[in-house]
């Protein structure tokens, strides 16, 4: 039997919880299931459990706990990451990396979900999630990138993006390349950023191998910028890696943020006008709730002649998860399918002909709900409508 890992030291944020439920009717995973111990506030009570088992004299004497069982695995892995329950928290409980923590510890306690551990594996072996050759990471590049030796940023790229959203990554070339900013692209020097892994329990592996390579290959190219036009990446380097004890000697910037210094500095301008059209805001929550930044894709879309921004109902803060993160539609495929049709829906209902996201994760996830739940709108990605208008 595997050996079962100490719980991570979160009896504190445990104790903290009032049991108040604020955080129920906000979970994703809680209003397709149902049931609430796919809530935060189920999960804490599983865990407030766990820790009175055990407690028997011949368990004292021996030192052995009880194995979190299925039931207790599956509610922690019942989580989109989407930030949600933080957000609202009134204990102010930080439940974002919270969660990461306790999952890890299923893993390491040998309850990793079967769904998931293929992820771990491709990249393992390719440095993708999706197992692709990892010699093949930069084939996307077009011949009009024009790469600087010493570099004021570094684009990183992502998985997505390098391997299934390569229109994206082109994309954001061509705005580079219109600012004339002297940039490079890592190619085989990227591997996963690790923060999808981290959110499947994988945190361990993010740690030790992904984030100190990762850093030190930013870092050897002198630029004091990453610019990424992936939210999931903007979260690893500005939120797990630090949480991790990691401080990159650089700015980490969402294309977004970087297009509006580039606007501001006057070296970059929007000329090209776009089709008339409506387009409803994604926050992604990897971008949104998780690190803060709700003005900058607004912002940006400013800029856009033709192009029309619509406010998703709720949106920011209070904003729907697609069921795109997490690894939850992997082990939740209706469900996951089910919320980015909701957010697709809503999209419609205020008016949108589009929906923009500023992640290619969600705008995957997002063109398959669309797809599959027959939803009449087009689903965007706010680099390539950028970089239309140039």
């Amino acid at each position: 039997m595997p050996r079962i890992a100490d719980p991570p030291p979160i009896e504190e944020h445990l104790n903290a919880c009032t049991m108040c439920g604020y955080c129920v009717p906000v979970c994703p995973p809680y209003r397709r299931i149902g049931f609430e111990s796919a809530a935060p506030r189920g999960k804490v009570f599983f865990m407030r459990e766990y820790g009175k088992r055990g407690l028997g004299i011949v368990d004292w004497v021996l030192r052995r706990r009880t194995k979190p069982d299925a039931e207790f695995s599956k509610a922690v892995f019942e989580c989109t990451a989407c930030g949600a329950c933080e957000d609202v928290c009134m204990a102010d409980i930080p439940f974002d990396g919270l969660w990461q923590d306790v999952k890890e510890w299923m893993v390491a306690s040998g309850m990793a979900m079967r769904e998931h551990e293929p992820l771990l594996e491709n990249v393992r072996e390719t440095r993708n999630i999706y197992g692709e050759p990892h010699e093949e990471r930069a084939a996307w590049v077009p011949p009009e990138a024009v790469q600087d030796a010493s570099p004021e940023e570094v684009f990183w790229v992502g998985c997505v993006a390098s391997y299934r959203k390569q229109s994206v990554a082109q994309a954001v070339v061509k705005i580079l390349n219109a600012a004339k900013v002297r940039y490079r692209i890592l190619g085989g020097e990227e591997w996963c950023s690790g923060a999808p892994l981290a959110n499947m329990g994988f945190g361990d592996y993010a740690k030790r191998v992904l984030m100190p390579h990762n850093v030190e290959a930013v870092a050897a190219t002198g630029a004091k910028i990453l610019v990424t036009a992936c939210a999931e990446d903007v979260r690893a380097f500005r939120m797990d890696y630090r949480r991790w004890g990691e401080s990159p000697p650089f700015s980490v910037l969402h294309i977004t943020q970087y297009v509006e210094r580039l606007v501001a500095e006057k070296r970059l301008a929007f000329t090209k006008p776009l089709p008339n059209l409506k387009a409803a805001v994604h926050d992604s929550c990897a971008q949104g709730r998780v690190c803060g930044m709700y003005d900058a894709p607004r912002n940006a879309m400013k800029f856009l002649k033709g192009l029309t921004p619509v406010e998703m109902s709720p949106s920011r803060g209070d904003a729907r998860c697609s069921g795109a993160g997490g690894g939850f539609p992997l082990l939740f495929p209706d469900e996951a399918r089910s919320l980015g049709a909701d957010a697709l829906r809503n999209a419609v209902e205020v008016g949108g002909q589009a929906i923009v996201t500023t992640c290619p994760h969600a705008e995957a996830h997002l063109e398959d709900a669309a797809k599959r739940e027959n939803v009449p709108v087009q689903v965007l990605d706010i680099a390539e409508v950028l970089a239309q208008a140039l």
